[in-house]
This record gives C-alpha cells, structure tokens and sequence, in this order.
C-alpha cells in the first residue's frame, strides 16, 4: 500500500491542505505544535474506515470550532493490483465519491463506494502491519508484536528456507553435554565445582607466597642497611676527631683577638671624652666674642638713631603745613561740585521731558497707522466672504467634467451611429423632426425612437453594455449639474473665473493682515495706547517755554561735561589733600618710632656692657684661649692611638677569624648530633634482625613457591576441560537455537544490521517467537526491554520497525509512519539514526511527523514539507517541499 496524494479542507484547525507524496522514500512533514501533522493521520484513517453518514464522536470531533463548514478529506492510494481515489464529505451535505483507475475503471458514490473501498483493502492490505508500523503521538513505545503479520511471515519464510528437526540422538547429545558443561560451569557462566575451588586455592596460594617473599626480602634490606650505617659511623667518627682539633686552634687565636678589641673600645671612650672637653672651651671662647661683638654693633646703633632723629623733626614740620593748604583747596572744589551737579540735574530733567514728548508723538501714528490696517482687513475679509468658489470646489468640478468628457467619447466610440436621410418625407427622431432633404446623424446610447410620415415607427435599442454606459453618462452629468448649481456658476470657465477672483480677494487680505502684523508684532493696539496715556500723564502741565528735542540734548551735554570737568578736579583736589596728610603722619610716625627704639636701644645697651663686664672679671679673654688650645691636643693624641690599634686588628683580620670559629664548632656540633643519630639506628636494626633470624624465613618463602606450582599445574587441566565442555555445549546449543528460531533469525539479522549503525558493532537483539523485542545487550551487557531508557525504547520500535518494512514484500508493504517519534533521543542517537532511514528510503515509504529540524536534519534525501506553509496551499507541494 502507498499514499500518493492526501487532501484536508475543514479538518479541526486545518482549513485547506493538500501534499503529494513519493511512492518511496523519507517524507518529512514539519510543522509547529497544534499545526495539524496528526490530523493528517486522523484524516486517512477516516477516510478508508467511516462512513460519510456516521454520527460517530470521533466524527463530530473533527468539524472546524466556530465555523459552520463541512470537513472534506480525500486520498489518492495504490494497494495491491488497485490505485484509486476516494473522497468524503461529513456534516454537510454529506457524500462519498470512489474512482478506481486500475486494474480497470470505476466510479462509485454514496455507501456503495465506502463498501468497495473497504472489500479492495481487505482483499489487499495486510491490516496487522498496516496498524503495527505505525508509532502515535505520545504512545507508549512498548514491543511491538510482528508475528500476526502475513506479510512478513512470508518474506521470513523466504529468507530462512526450510529446515529438518532435530532427532532424538542429537537431543540426548546436547543433554550429555549440557550435564558436561554444568560440572565446571553455572548458568551464568562462571567457575563451580572443583574448577571454581582450584581456582580459589591457586589465588590464595599465590598471595601466601607473595606474602613470604616480601618478608624475605625485607630481610636482605634490614642486612644491607645495617652494613651501610656501620659504614657512615665510621666515617662520622673520623670526621668528629679532625674537627675537635681544628676547633682547639682557632680557640685560642679568639682568646688574644677579643683582649685586642677591648682595649681598642676602652681607648675609644678617652678619644671621646677628650673631643668633648675641646668642643666645650671652643663653644666657650666663642660665646666669649659674640658677647663683645654685639656691644660695640648696639652701641654704633645707638649713636646712628640720635643722628637721624635730629635730622628728621625739621621735616615732620614741613609737611603738616603741606597737608594743611592741600585740605582748604579740596573744600573749595567741593562746593564747586555740588553747583555744577544742580545744573546738570536739571538740564536731565529737560531732556527727558522732550523724549517724552517725541515718543508719544509716535505713538500716535502708529495707532493712526495700525487702524488704517485693521480697516484693509475688514473690508477684504468682506470681499473674500462674497465669493464660495474655493480650489477644492473647482477641482471637484474640473474632475466632473473630465469624467463626463471621457464617458461621452467613450459612449459616441462604443454606442451604434444612426443616419437618417430624409429624402422626400419628413423625419421624426425622439421628437426632433428632420426635415425632407436633410440628413441627421444620432448615437444610440439609449433607445431612439424614428417615426417616418405616421408610415412607420422605428425602435433602435442600444446593448447591455451600451445602456450601461449611458447611465453613467446621465449619472456623471447630473454630478456636474449639482456641482456647478451648489457653486453658483454656469459653467466650467465660469467656475475658474470665480476662483481666480476669490485667489485675487484672498492675496488682498493675507497681505492687509501682513501689515497690520507687522505694526503690531512690538505691540498691540490697546499696548500703545496705554503707551500714550502714560506719556500724556507724565509730561507737565505748566511747562511753559518747552525746548524741542535737539536743543536740550545739547543743553544736557554741556551741563554734564561741565559736571565731569569739575568732579576731575575735585577728586585730584582731594587725592592732593589725603596724599599730603598720609606723608605728614608717615613721617610723624616715623620720628616717634624712632625715639621709642633709641630708648630701648640704650637700656639694652647698658644690659650688654654690664654682663661682658662681670664675665672678664671671672675669667679673661686669655686664660679662654690658653684652655681651648690645651684641649684641641689632647684630642688629637687619643685619636691617633685609636688608629694604630683599628690597623694592627684589621692586619690580623678579626672577623674572619670569628667566623671560622663559629663555623667549626657549627660543624662540630652537627658531627656529633649525626654520631648519635646513626647510633641509635644501628641500635634498632640489631634488634629487629635478632627476631627475624629466629622466623625462618627462607623456608617458609620456598614451601609456599611448591605450592603455588602444584596448584597451577591442577588448574590449568581443570581449566582446559572445562573450555572444552563449555565449547561443545554451546556448539550444541547455537545450533539448536538455530533451529527453533528458523523464523526469529532473518528478521533478528535485518533488525541488528540496522541497530549496529546506532548502537555499534557489539549490539545484539533478543526476540521472542512473536517477533517482539524482549531484550537488547550492548558491550557484552543484556538488559530487559522494559528496564530500557525511554529514548532507548523509542529507538528500538523506530528500528523494528524499519526493518520489518525492508524484509516485506513492495507490493505488500505498507507506509511506516512515525508520529513525534523520537522526543526522547539525543542528538547523537539521532544523526545515527538518520543513515538508518536513508537505508530503507529505496524500498519504502516513511511518512515522519515532527515539530522541527530534529533527526530529519541530517537525512539525506528526505523530502520535507512544512505544514505552516502548506496550510494555505492547493498547488503541489513544490512550493513547500525541499530535499534535504
């Protein structure tokens, strides 16, 4: 059976879906959740098995949620010799429509043509396959059972071939066997018996022996090391002796060096009490001179300030009388300041009044100016009111007319042209006589009616089309007519007239409203002429000889440069006077500080020859120096001793010596700790080799080696028997299997073949003989089917069922569809997975349902349709299929 075609309209939430589908190969349909992809499995089932008159809930579930539609499904299918067509219709105007193309024609409808679907796929469609090669959304992937299945029986039974039972002698063989193998063997393949004890004893043999040779090689170590540290001792000692004597030397060359340095640090305390009684009588001589220094400098100081105070007197005098004249002339100027300030105020208030009056004179023509415009405006916005023909009016008429226009051309190229030629009797058409001898021409856009002398009366009735258009040609000229009537004009130009006069009307007020912006941008009206009144009210009212506006700015100028003429000299006036005030009691200040430091400097003077007085008669300048001289000598000769001992210790070089001292007896005392240290080892080795030479230790090391040699050698004969009944029983056993299993094996290769590709080499598969998966083992470990993974059983049914589908017959098979299959594999199981599917792609026909890329992704020839695409789409899928 195949699925070549598969259509939906109003199938739950898919409103329009129809997908064209190869006879082999991976189909992949693809979508997002609640797109639709089970609903695709739910329509083919629907369509083979319900009846389009069936109440069934599982019907009614499917009829699209608000919407009141029928749900229609149709599929195009080969089974066997048959491919057909077969549609339904549910819930409104229910129907059922067959046409079988092969082996020969039919057409059927209603009940007759479900029953004939359902006789074509009994007679061809292996029913049990149908329904197990196929995994559902969010089924449990429990084993499947293959063996109901006829098809497959058949392709088994090709591939196996026949086979003989087993007879009797060959049973009482693998029984012998079997009763061989279970002496040395358990059923789960290990060691019993004496196979299973031997081999225990050897193990336990050869740790025994391990054990011993351990002990006696920890022997032959302690022996070995205890001649090793009688060695180093020996060599410790030797070295002890040679350093003793070493160190004896150096003691004494230490003892002479220390006696040398302490009289080196006693010489070194005189040096430094006979540099500090020499510091002393020169700190003493010196302050001695500085004591004789600064009486002769105070009393020179004093005799220079009786000198300049003499001199200074005459010119304090002077300049009080300077400072004097210079405050008389700066009260003069003030006055004449105060004078020049009256008469510039008043020359400001002149001015200012003049300002005032020239600014109210503008103000008023402005205001004069802004009413003028206001009075424009009015009477252009009056001008503007009388005339409604605005562009957009104009623009209506204009399109109206245009219409009109194409539509009578339209009419006089599409309508019947009529001539009526008058030759020798009058005419009437449509009531307008033609004179005889006359010829009139009309378009019959609408019915004419032509009358011949009351001979004859003739009709002419324009098309369908042609009436048509005439309406329109009445309707457009009637839209004209009731424009050019609401615009109060006649015609077209007439409107364009009226326009150009109400643009002209409008230009006039935008630019009387520009002007009377402009004159108002500063202020508006009621500003400036609150502006005025103020400057009214501001002016005074018995202001008598006013000056106009030129002549009182130059009467201010003046008035002001005379004011700045004499504050100049008032303020120079001024800075005379502080400038002659500040010298006088400058130098006022100067003489008083003066007399206040000579009297200071007298007392102080008397200070200092009083104290140089009393110390030179205490002790005098000479026995100062005598003192300074005897001490700097003594200095000098302790420095010099200090010298001569620093170079005979560094000739015989002190410190080096100290420190081999001290290195020696370092030496010395390491020697001596190792000297014990290897004492006390020697100690414990002597007595723990006291105790091991009464173990026998090397007897016991050589009668667990024999032991060891004789269990090996049972062993290994225990071991050789047992592989040879372990051997023939499992000879016996595979090909009694063999046997029994004549129809489990071929499918078990296909299955394992195709397993190895994701599992590896070391996968195996166990069935029962209902071709039902009941274990897996993998590296050598057998687990149950049901202890499996979910995504370990999930990929198992996959692989059950692609290689039943390879092991069927073409011509029997049936799709493998697997719905949202492998939600539970890794991505690794999955790309494995995909040469898998590109295995069986030739032969068969796999219809896989998934969310999105999962393991479609890296199949190679899958074709994929995406449902979210196709939802809407009639067309082949083309348009919605590509191949991976």
């Amino acid at each position: 059976m195949r699925v070549h075609r598969l259509l939906l309209e109003n199938f739950r939430g898919v409103e329009h879906r129809e997908l064209s589908l190869p006879d082999n190969g991976i189909v992949v349909l693809e979508g997002a959740n609640e797109i639709g992809k089970s609903s695709m499995l739910e329509a083919l089932d629907m369509v083979l098995t319900e009846k389009h008159s069936s109440r069934k809930a599982a019907v009614l579930a499917v009829k699209p949620v608000h919407r009141d539609a029928a749900s229609v499904v149709e599929a195009e299918i080969s089974s066997g010799p048959y491919r057909f067509t077969v549609r339904k219709q549910w819930h409104s105007r229910p129907a059922t429509t067959l046409s079988v193309c092969a082996p020969r024609a039919e057409q059927l409808t209603g009940d007759e043509a479900h029953q004939r679907v359902r006789d074509i796929l009994t007679e061809t469609l292996d029913q049990h396959l149908w329904n197990a090669l196929r995994m559902l959304q969010n089924a449990s992937p429990d084993a499947t059972a293959l063996g109901g299945s006829s098809a497959l029986a058949a392709a088994l039974d090709a591939a196996a071939g026949s086979a003989e039972p087993d007879g009797d002698g060959a049973q009482d063989l693998y029984a012998a066997a079997r009763e061989r193998s279970a002496q040395f063997w358990t059923g789960t393949g290990r060691p019993t018996g004496r196979h299973r004890t031997c081999a225990e004893e050897l193990a336990a043999a050869r740790e025994a022996a391990g054990q011993a040779r351990q002990a006696l090689d920890l022997l032959a170590d302690d022996t070995e090391r205890h001649a090793d540290l009688t060695r180093q001792r020996a060599d410790v000692q030797s070295a002890l002796e040679e350093t003793a004597e070493r160190a004896q030397a150096l003691t004494d060359l230490v003892a002479d060096l220390l006696a040398r340095r302490d009289r080196l640090d006693a010489v070194r305390e005189q040096a430094a009490t006979a540099e500090q009684a020499a510091a002393d009588a020169r700190s003493a001589l010196a302050a001695r001179r500085r004591e004789a220094d600064d009486h002769a400098r105070r009393t020179a100081a004093l005799e220079r300030d009786v000198t300049r105070i003499g001199a200074l007197r005459p010119a304090v005098d002077e300049a009080r009388a300077r400072a004097t004249a210079a405050a008389t002339g700066a009260e003069e100027l003030t006055a004449a300041l105060d004078s020049a300030q009256e008469s510039s105020d008043r020359a400001r208030e002149a001015l200012r009044r003049s300002q005032d009056r020239d600014a109210l004179g503008k103000v008023r023509r402005r205001l004069a100016a802004v009413a003028a415009a206001a009075e424009e405006v009015r009477t252009a916005g009056a001008a503007l009111a009388g005339l409604g023909v605005d562009a957009t009016t104009v623009r209506r008429i204009e399109e109206a007319d245009d219409t009109l226009r194409r539509l009578r051309a339209r009419a006089e190229a599409v309508a019947a042209r009529v001539v009526v030629d008058a030759t020798a009797v009058e005419v009437v058409v449509d009531g307008t006589p033609v004179p005889a001898g006359t010829v009139a021409e009309h378009s019959a856009t609408r019915p004419l009616t032509v009358g011949v002398a009351g001979f004859a009366t003739v009709r002419v009735l324009p098309g369908a089309d042609t009436g048509s258009l005439a309406d329109d040609l009445d309707a457009a000229q009637a839209a004209l007519h009731d424009l050019l009537t609401g615009a109060g004009v006649e015609d077209v130009a007439t409107a364009r007239a009226a326009h150009e006069e109400r643009r002209a009307a409008q230009s006039a007020l935008d630019l009387a409203r520009g002007r009377l912006t402009h004159l108002t941008a500063e202020a508006g009206p009621a500003e400036l002429q609150a502006e005025a009144d103020r400057l009214l009210a501001d002016l005074p009212g018995d202001d008598e000889h006013p000056l106009d506006l030129p002549a009182a700015r130059e009467a201010e100028q003046v008035a002001r440069e005379s004011l700045q003429r004499i504050r100049s000299q008032a303020r120079q006036g001024q800075a005379q006077a502080s400038a002659a005030a500040r010298e006088a009691d400058r130098l006022a200040g100067e003489l008083a500080a003066l007399e206040a430091a000579l009297q200071v400097a007298r007392t102080e003077a008397a200070t200092a020859a009083r104290r140089l007085t009393e110390a030179r008669a205490t002790r005098d300048d000479a026995d100062l120096e005598r003192t300074a001289q005897e001490a700097q000598g003594a200095a000098e000769r302790t420095r010099a001793e200090v010298a001569a001992l620093e170079a005979d210790l560094a000739a015989r070089d002190a410190d080096t010596v100290l420190v081999r001292a001290r290195d020696v007896q370092a030496e010395l005392t390491r020697l001596t700790d190792r000297r014990d240290a290897l004492d006390a080892e020697l100690v414990r080795l002597e007595a723990r080799l006291s105790v091991m030479e009464g173990e026998a230790r090397q007897e016991v090391w050589d009668e667990a080696e024999s032991r060891v040699q004789r269990l090996a050698q049972e062993f290994e004969s225990l071991a050789r028997r047992a592989a040879a009944a372990r051997l023939l029983h499992q000879t016996l056993e595979k090909h009694r299997d063999t046997q029994r299993r004549r129809y489990v094996s071929p499918f078990t290769d296909r299955l394992e073949e195709l397993g190895r590709a994701v599992y590896g080499d070391t996968f195996r598969i166990t069935l029962d003989d209902d071709l039902r998966i009941t274990a897996r083992t993998l590296q050598g470990r057998t687990v149950a089917y049901e202890q499996l993974s979910t995504g370990a059983r999930e990929q198992l049914a996959v692989l059950l069922r692609l290689a039943c589908a390879t092991l069927v017959d073409p011509a029997d098979g049936v799709p493998v569809v697997l719905d949202d299959a492998l939600g539970h594999s890794d991505p690794a199981r999955l790309q494995r997975l995909a040469a898998v599917f590109e295995h069986v792609a030739p032969t068969s026909q796999v219809l896989l349902l998934a969310p999105g890329p999962g393991v479609h992704g890296a199949i190679r020839g899958a074709t994929v349709v995406r449902l979210d695409e196709a939802v809407s789409s009639a067309a082949a899928p083309a348009a919605s299929a590509s191949t991976g």
